[in-house]
């Protein structure tokens, strides 16, 4: 018999029902707050993601580098800074609807990315030194930042619905003002752009100096869509110093920049192997079988 995840997994997997209830009673909380209570609701995620960095620690640990060496690594990895991101912002700015949009989008990645996500698909090695922290990191904090970015970004056009159809119920009710929501994606564009432009520097730098995506690097898919992002949010900065490019607009393109970001993560995966991921055997990847004959178990890697 072969399971369907490895142990390690099931850690995970605990992570992920937390967040489940994190997300029930971080929504219950806005339209039934006396069945659902705020305070565990901050239990249930402070819990889940306690056990989301275990997960993370323990993986570390066994492959002797940080948690992204294979697409789904990179995949909890990148939703443990997004939970992160927003717990820090919650309890910072006292944003009690921040996590009631955050965590439904993270629960439902997360469930895809332990049953849809391979774990045979490995960074090559020279992604597994220097690199690493240089070009990496950086990127998946920019990325955090913007997916975060993307999340007020929705709030900012509910709150502005439920304005324009005089909707004043619970949801009205929880939502910060249009006014503070435009600042806040303004913050977090503002601190993941920095971080994306250092992650595509070192990144270039990289390509130019090893030669491992050939003279034509800069036709990469990844590297192409990477500098689209760039260039979306840059335009974004540049025109927010103007006075009318505010608000709708902002949210408006901060989405579009986010569904660029989200194929630039999945584009070694959907557009070939050759930056980013290629198949390996790696250490979550593990085959249980057990015989027929009682109390024998071999477990094979």
């Amino acid at each position: 018999m072969t399971t369907m995840f490895s142990p390690i997994q099931f850690v995970f997997i605990a992570a992920i029902v937390l967040y489940l209830l994190d997300s029930i009673w971080e929504v219950g909380s806005i339209f039934n707050p006396n069945r659902f209570s705020k305070r565990l609701a901050d239990y249930f995620i402070i819990a889940g993601l306690s056990i989301h960095c275990a997960f993370l620690i323990i993986v570390s640990a066994q492959s002797g580098t940080l948690p992204i060496s294979t697409l789904f690594e990179s995949s909890t990895f990148y939703l443990s800074l997004i939970v992160l991101l927003s717990v820090i912002l919650k309890f910072l700015y006292r944003l009690q609807s921040l996590t009631p949009f955050v965590m439904p989008i993270v629960t439902g990645f997360s469930i895809a990315a332990v049953t849809l996500v391979k774990n045979d698909l490995a960074l090559t090695a020279n992604l597994k030194t220097f690199w690493l922290f240089a070009h990496i990191i950086p990127i998946f904090l920019g990325y955090a930042s913007f997916t975060v970015s993307f999340i007020f970004s929705i709030m900012y056009l509910t709150m502005e619905r439920q304005l324009k159809k005089k909707s004043f119920g619970p949801l009205f009710d929880s939502l910060p003002s249009l006014e503070t929501l435009d600042a806040l994606m303004w913050k977090t564009i503002t601190m993941g752009f920095p971080l994306l432009t250092i992650g595509l520097v070192s990144g270039t730098v990289w390509a130019k100096t090893t030669n491992i995506l050939g003279l034509l690097w800069y036709l990469d898919p990844k590297v192409l869509l990477g500098s689209l992002t760039w260039l979306i949010y840059a335009a974004i900065l540049h025109l927010r110093l103007g006075a009318s490019f505010h608000g709708t607009k902002v949210a408006v393109v901060t989405i579009a920049g986010f569904v660029i970001v989200i194929l630039t993560f999945i584009g070694p995966f959907l557009m070939g192997h050759k930056h980013g991921y290629e198949k390996s055997s790696v250490i979550l990847e593990q085959e249980i079988i057990i015989p027929e004959e009682p109390g024998m178990i071999k477990v094979e890697s």
